[in-house]
């Protein structure tokens, strides 16, 4: 991005972080994570879409949940689905430019697409807990820090304990340098409406697999930035959304 103090956007951006400092929270155990390197990769379960899943019903019944069951871990077709069908390719594309051979599940202005998805794994089945990059090229979660960040999580999303009982954090990231060639400044607003899209899309999968999800804008960026291995200036967690298994009635 360019100079913060000529660039409103970047401008906007700086001036709303909630710091490591606001919360006390120590970052110095995350040690960086260089880029590219990945420690292992999970090839997730093919999925097609099931017939009989209605949208109306699924838009009826979403609500935030806020009190998941820690005992029951996510099943690795499930992660898939919501992965898949929440922001995956669906579909070869009929847009017009060699570099977008397929359509999307979420909308995105001018196919410039400038968000990555971040699941950060607390408790799945046969998928060892840590921070994972999602790679919808292949449909498969890249490995980027093992380890149990329930605590943290809780932590840095300003004290919601609900958090570290969630089954996953989906932190979606943007990447302004892919939007702002073509829109200027206001790509920074058409970026944070797509993670909108998506975040909507997790929300009403969830619904309709009898999941829950929160979706959550109050974080610590430096922390969530530190943990995904963003640089915190060009590349930016914006949005986060927990899913798990709703604890019974």
């Amino acid at each position: 991005m360019t100079d913060p103090e000529s660039d409103p956007a970047e401008l906007f951006h700086e001036n709303s972080k909630i710091t490591p400092f606001d919360v006390g929270a120590d970052l110095d155990d995350l040690p960086p994570i260089e880029p590219g390197v990945f420690l292992g990769r999970v090839r997730l379960p093919k999925v097609s879409a099931v017939r009989g899943v209605e949208l109306e019903e699924a838009v009826l019944g979403r609500v935030t949940c806020r009190d998941y069951d820690p005992r029951v871990p996510l099943s690795q077709d499930l992660l898939s689905r919501l992965l898949a069908f929440g922001c995956g390719f669906t579909a070869p594309s009929n847009f017009p430019l060699p570099s977008v051979p397929f359509r999307r599940a979420a909308p995105s202005a001018g196919a410039t697409y400038p968000l990555e998805i971040y699941p950060v794994v607390l408790r799945a089945l046969n998928i060892r807990p840590g921070v994972y990059h999602y790679a919808n090229i292949d449909h498969s979660l890249e490995l980027l820090r093992p380890g149990d960040f329930r605590t943290q999580l809780a932590e840095w999303t300003l004290g919601q304990p609900y958090i570290a009982d969630a089954s996953v954090v989906f932190v979606i990231a943007g990447f302004p340098g892919r939007i702002r060639p073509r829109y200027k400044e206001r790509g920074y607003r058409y970026m944070l409406l797509e993670a909108g899209h998506v975040a909507q899309n997790f929300y009403l999968l969830s619904t309709a697999y009898g999941l829950g999800a929160t979706a959550d804008g109050g974080f610590v960026d430096a922390a969530f930035n530190r943990l995904l291995g963003l640089n915190d200036i060009t590349e930016i967690a914006l949005y986060n959304v927990a899913v798990g298994v709703p604890r019974p009635a």
